[in-house]
């Protein structure tokens, strides 16, 4: 596979994913990949040094990929304070990476806020397992046999970085991972119970999951509002 060539672009339940490869190597981006991207990206990219700066290009490439599956265009999209990018009017959009992939998730904005993370699934760190889970979640877990316990963390932990995407334009503030509770079910989704600290919402929240080669994929799509009763 080529570095910073296109892995795959597809819709999804809540917009267009893009995947880009990129190199197992700090080495600077060479100037014709940075060439693909707008000027002011482009030397903002050259501030950074190594696997940021990949990771940076990688995600701006795939970013910018996922918004012209809606059918749009975006200018340059810098980082905003807290890392997120700064995104056009009418656009939503979440960016993650592992070292040799970068994904996005875009979709229009009148649907609400999205959030993605991609995760290797190797190696096993249960020892984030008491940062990561609150105690409902610990109790499931351990319930578990041993084998399965640790994709049951981190699909959890991937869930709860999407959800923090998704939620930083309504909040902008940093969300703690005992602020949400997950449940993932069988069919690649998940519930999501919100107990955030300063109140915010309330807030709809749909989640979805999928296992990719040597990766977890969440997306999480939030919006204002309480679900209808059923």
């Amino acid at each position: 596979m080529k570095p910073f060539s296109v892995a795959y672009t597809s819709a999804c339940h809540f917009g267009v994913i893009a995947a880009v490869h990129l190199p197992d190597d700090p080495a600077p981006v060479p100037d014709g990949v940075l060439g693909q991207l707008p000027e002011v990206e482009r030397d903002h990219a050259r501030t950074l040094g190594g696997y940021r700066q990949v990771s940076f290009v990688g995600g701006r490439l795939a970013l910018h990929r996922a918004i012209r599956g809606l059918g749009r265009r975006a200018g340059p999209v810098l980082p905003g304070e807290g890392g997120q990018p700064q995104l056009p009017e009418g656009v939503a959009a979440s960016i993650s990476h592992k070292r040799t992939l970068a994904v996005a998730l875009a979709a229009r904005d009148t649907h609400g806020s999205v959030g993605v993370d991609l995760e290797d699934l190797g190696p096993a760190r249960m020892g984030i397992a008491d940062r990561v889970l609150v105690a409902s979640e610990r109790a499931l877990v351990d319930q578990l046999p041993a084998q399965r316990q640790w994709t049951a963390v981190l699909l959890r932990f991937s869930l709860k970085e999407a959800i923090y995407k998704a939620l930083y334009p309504y909040v902008n503030r940093y969300v703690g991972f005992e602020e949400a509770e997950v449940t993932p079910l069988r069919d690649c989704q998940a519930d999501v119970a919100l107990h955030l600290k300063e109140g915010e919402g309330p807030f709809l929240v749909e989640a979805r999951y999928q296992w990719m080669d040597g990766h977890v994929m969440s997306t999480v799509r939030i919006r204002s509002g309480t679900p209808a009763p059923e």
